[in-house]
């Protein structure tokens, strides 16, 4: 497995389980979150397709309509093998502390851009005004399918 790979389990594991074992104490306090309005997040993570992987960091943006719909804005830089700039327009549909979405956007890399289909899924661990979700993203992008995983860490503004 590679080193990236690695490193994004372990960002995975760690911030779910940190985020889990704070969740009790913030229980009442979560259930009358996201009603409407913004987050933003940084998200670390991994993409991978087929032998190819990279490291991958980005920003996100949500505004919430109302308790069960948002629409976003994702922007994020992938390294290694890769080296390319992902942009994303998701639009998210919530359940408790469950996010799916989908979205169109672009994939930049060496001058030129390639559109995308991007569907994923995360699930929300509130720790006082903070959430900490794990992701899992897949892009349809020029024939291909790549796999991006790895950690939001959201502030409710």
């Amino acid at each position: 497995m590679a080193q990236h790979t690695k490193l994004a389990f372990a960002l995975i594991a760690g911030g779910a389980i940190f985020a889990h074992l704070c969740q009790p104490a913030l229980a009442e306090e979560s259930e009358t979150r996201h009603e409407s309005g913004n987050t933003l997040g940084v998200f670390l993570g991994d993409t991978t397709e087929d032998r190819r992987e990279g490291a991958t960091l980005g920003l996100e943006f949500e505004h919430r309509f109302s308790e069960h719909y948002g629409v976003g804005v994702t922007a994020e830089h992938v390294v290694g093998d890769f080296d390319t700039n992902v942009l994303a327009i998701p639009v998210a549909v919530h359940s408790g502390p469950w996010k799916l979405y989908a979205g169109p956007g672009m994939e930049y890399s060496h001058g030129h851009g390639e559109p995308l289909l991007r569907l994923g899924a995360e699930y929300g661990f509130h720790v006082g005004e903070y959430e900490i979700s794990p992701q899992v993203d897949v892009d349809f992008v020029d024939g291909e399918r790549l796999l991006v995983f790895g950690l939001v860490f959201a502030l409710e503004l």
